[in-house]
């Protein structure tokens, strides 16, 4: 389903309370609308008036000063989705004690959602919230805090409590040139992600079934109540924009608050501090599955991240999710998801061809992975003379075969980093999802506690290295690249982390950063986008691996 606006996939961790309060409470409706706020033009749809199927007897019209369930008042609307509005609010039975939490995240459903929505999911819930809270991972799973109903003219509305996170990774990605982490921020995510999955399969037996950048939030940092109280007094100070009160029932629009650090447009990835990166929680849970019932053969993951033993109908469990893993490293940190090429046009997926990726990047699947796959005859025949398996559709194969490798699959690292990361990801992407590390062992991999991997790049002529990115676009488009001339002195001398940072330091200096490209775009010309390129295209541009 689509998610207008990722505030509502907000979820929570470290606590211990049940799940409780199944059942209608009163409210308060003592507050009434800040009248320092700008009114908005009724005739102007907003927030979720825009959504295709929106009516205002279905949405809960919430009120900044409200409090749900004798015990949070509403502070500010952090944003909306398809079926629900979520709402920072304060938690005034919370205790005075450090470090307790003063504020918490309330989704309200439409009341068109009944608590069947929640049928399956409770013990799971319960499960994740109960089962260890000393384990490392434990406040890396966010989860419900908590659940209750409220009244409306129109019916009962569903609200479920979750910790207050930020945006999720993809949107953190949008701070950075390129919309990209480097691998050293990848590097600092990846130990939180790592023993939250360690948690939820070791500890509680759960399989997770959907990872993907959305579905990782970023944390508040060392402060969260501090952080939270800044923004609050930040709210109360400037009140955001609203609809007036509708006249036959009073129904309010607020606009959005979503900027919780209040760092603005300009922010270029300051606020996405170590702090920041070590505190990422898994969250959205709604499709977990308990992973100690056997083996599952129903469809999981999105079309980009499905791992070979759902595609084969092979049975799956925990190393569904270190695929899942693996394969989102590459939205992470690449210009180019690592199988994104299956989606030959919007909206289109076809399995076969995710299939022919993966045999182009893992060579052929064993045996004893196609036996045991309900769905292997969908894509390979048998032949009973030689006794194996022929891939239907291997003419893919033989067309994307020099293109895919892991070596071109790893732009933005150069030298023992890439060679160390490629290696890491071998650890969670193969055939058999037996031969998968786990989490905890993935933990102890050489390359997440390696330094940053660093290029040393000496440029002679930025002008000229410009050219170079330039005369590489000319070759994707067939023209015939041309060699640029050696200069001879020396422009700069600098020391960056990773190609990205390369690349962002020049478009400073007036050189233009290449765009995301497709993967036959990328393969035929890798040149343009790794710092390797330059030094073969540019000879008095030294680039070598820092010691």
């Amino acid at each position: 389903m689509p998610t207008p606006h990722f505030l509502h996939r907000q979820t929570s961790s470290s606590s211990h309370r049940t799940l409780s309060g199944f059942i209608a409470q009163t409210i308060s409706r003592t507050a009434s609308p800040d009248s320092k706020a700008q009114i908005l033009s009724a005739a102007r749809p907003i927030e979720e008036e825009t959504l295709p199927k929106y009516s205002p007897q279905t949405f809960y019209s919430a009120k900044i000063g409200e409090k749900l369930n004798d015990r949070y008042e509403v502070v500010a609307k952090l944003g909306y989705g398809m079926t629900a509005t979520v709402w920072l609010a304060k938690d005034l039975h919370a205790s005075a004690g450090k470090g307790a939490r003063k504020y918490v995240t309330i989704k309200i459903n439409v009341n068109t959602l009944t608590e069947d929505f929640l049928k399956g999911r409770r013990e799971i819930a319960q499960t994740l919230m109960q089962t260890n809270s000393r384990h490392p991972g434990y406040t890396h799973v966010r989860f419900m805090l908590d659940t209750f109903k409220i009244k409306s003219k129109y019916g009962d509305h569903l609200c479920i409590v979750y910790d207050v996170l930020r945006e999720p990774i993809d949107e953190c990605q949008e701070k950075f040139p390129q919309g990209l982490f480097n691998s050293d921020r990848l590097r600092k995510l990846l130990p939180a992600l790592l023993r939250g999955l360690d948690y939820m399969h070791s500890e509680c037996h759960v399989v997770h079934t959907d990872l993907k950048p959305d579905n990782i939030m970023m944390g508040l940092g060392d402060d969260p109540n501090g952080v939270l109280d800044k923004f609050v007094a930040h709210q109360h100070a400037h009140p955001p924009p609203r609809k007036a009160p509708d006249s036959h029932d009073g129904h309010i629009v607020y606009k959005s608050s979503s900027d919780l650090l209040l760092v603005g447009d300009d922010d270029k990835g300051k606020s996405i501090t170590d702090a920041a990166l070590a505190s990422a929680k898994i969250t959205d849970i709604g499709l977990a599955e308990f992973g100690n019932r056997g083996p599952q053969h129903k469809p999981i993951q999105s079309n980009a991240f499905t791992c070979p033993e759902v595609l084969l109908g092979a049975g799956w469990s925990y190393p569904a999710d270190i695929w899942n893993l693996g394969v989102m490293m590459w939205d992470i940190v690449e210009t180019q998801g690592l199988f994104d090429h299956i989606n030959t046009a919007p909206g289109k997926y076809h399995a076969n061809e995710h299939l022919a990726l993966m045999i182009c990047l893992l060579g052929q699947p064993p045996k004893e992975l196609l036996d045991r796959g309900l769905k292997t005859s969908n894509y390979f025949n048998y032949d009973r003379e030689k006794e194996e398996y022929v891939f239907k559709s291997q003419k893919l194969v033989d067309k994307w075969f020099m293109d895919v490798n892991w070596d071109n699959a790893v732009h933005r690292m150069q030298g023992a980093n890439k060679e160390s990361f490629i290696d890491f990801a071998k650890k969670m992407i193969c055939w058999l999802p037996e031969q998968r590390w786990t989490a905890a062992q993935l933990l102890e991999h050489p390359w997440l506690s390696s330094q940053p991997g660093s290029v040393t790049c000496t440029c002679q002529d930025f002008e000229q290295a410009s050219r170079v990115i330039s005369e590489g676009r000319k070759a994707d488009t067939g023209m015939e690249r041309q060699r640029s001339s050696t200069a001879n002195s020396v422009a700069s001398s600098a020391q960056y982390t990773d190609a990205e940072d390369y690349f962002s330091a020049n478009k400073q200096n007036g050189l233009e950063t290449p765009p995301r490209q497709g993967i036959s775009q990328r393969s035929t010309n890798t040149s343009i986008m790794s710092v390797e390129a330059l030094k073969s295209n540019l000879p008095s541009l030294v680039v070598t691996p820092s010691k």
